[in-house]
């Protein structure tokens, strides 16, 4: 979602600089679906040898590579050189590499905006995870330095099995994309709702083979991918003036991908229903997954601490067709064992399953 501070309160701009970059900023949301990055305008602070960051969207379309908003952070020299440089000198900065939050390895291309005489004013920032390309790159150099012909055949079959996973998640977020623009032409709340929920499943099943193509396994951290896709819910689902927070607790369980994928649909559906239907009163609260890991058996136990279920949910009512889908998830593809606990408030939700 885009945001954007007061520019006249904070910057030594005159109205007419400060309006170029709010023209610039109304597209920033565009940018960020289309490329699949985090976009930042940022605004140079003479006095302290720093930037502002003045505006920014994160991506609806990929994970964001940042937990909390940028916005109002200052990055200074020390930390951002690449940003000072492009605001001191009016020169743009492409494929410069960083580490994220998450450890992973991202690109930072950075051009300047200027205003009518030329002078540069603000920086636009784009920057998007490529932990893929750089892991590619080691397998190509693998396999080019691999001594012999079985273990280039090993090496190819792992590149193989990262390329088929990135291609699914990509064919998927095209989906997701059609889907979008499909949504906004509609004008049914319950219709929207539909092609939302759909596109949520659709970005949690993207995200586990993500993992897959830049990891290059065949094994997956449930515990990660429900943080990433906690991280996406609360981002995409999330109402403004809403104030829900979503934790991951526990321990990492490693389980195959089809397993992996069922889970993510899984916590998907869960969480977006404590989201929708757990706090119509307060439009605030918390909800927490916890994983535990005895010998083989995994269990995942989303609650929240909103208003409860009823008595529906427990005598098994599966109308809904999120919980529905919950059910048959469970059974055919976890082969496990979904219950609802009793819970002193709101709504808990167990699922034990064999890894």
């Amino acid at each position: 979602m885009k945001e954007i501070l007061d520019l006249n309160h904070l910057t030594g701009l005159s109205n007419e600089q400060c309006e170029i970059i709010l023209v610039a900023a109304q597209n920033l949301q565009i940018i960020a679906d289309l490329s699949q990055a985090d976009i930042f305008i940022n605004c140079l602070l003479k006095k302290d040898n720093a930037s502002l960051v003045v505006a920014e969207a994160k991506p609806t379309t990929t994970p964001t590579l940042y937990k909390k908003s940028m916005l109002g952070h200052i990055a200074f020299e020390e930390t951002e050189p690449g940003v000072l440089f492009s605001l001191k000198t009016g020169k743009p900065i492409f494929k410069s590499r960083g580490i994220t939050e998450e450890r992973g390895i991202m690109q930072q291309d950075i051009i300047p905006i200027k205003d009518l005489g030329g002078e540069t004013i603000a920086v636009l920032i784009k920057e998007r995870d490529i932990s893929q390309e750089v892991q590619n790159e080691k397998n190509m150099e693998q396999l080019i330095n691999a001594t012999n012909s079985e273990e280039k055949q090993s090496v190819y079959q792992a590149i193989v099995v990262q390329e088929i996973h990135h291609r699914v998640k990509n064919n998927l977020q095209v989906i997701s994309s059609l889907l979008r623009l499909q949504m906004q032409r509609c004008h049914s709340v319950e219709v929207t709702e539909v092609f939302h929920d759909s596109i949520s499943r659709i970005s949690s099943m993207a995200l586990v083979h993500d993992y897959l193509a830049q990891r290059g396994i065949e094994e997956a951290d449930i515990k990660f991918l429900i943080q990433q896709i906690s991280t996406l819910l609360v981002s995409s689902s999330i109402i403004p003036g809403q104030d829900i927070a979503v934790s991951v607790e526990g321990e990492s369980v490693f389980c195959s991908p089809d397993k992996a994928t069922a889970v993510a649909l899984i916590v998907n559906e869960l969480v977006q229903n404590s989201i929708k239907h757990a706090f119509p009163a307060l439009n605030r609260g918390n909800i927490e997954i916890i994983l535990r890991q005895r010998k083989q058996m995994a269990t995942i136990i989303v609650m929240d601490d909103g208003c409860g279920i009823g008595d529906s949910f427990s005598t098994g009512d599966m109308s809904s067709l999120g919980l529905h889908l919950v059910n048959m998830l469970v059974e055919e593809r976890l082969q496990g064992v979904l219950s609802f606990p009793l819970s002193d408030k709101g709504t808990k939700v167990s699922i034990t399953f064999p890894i």
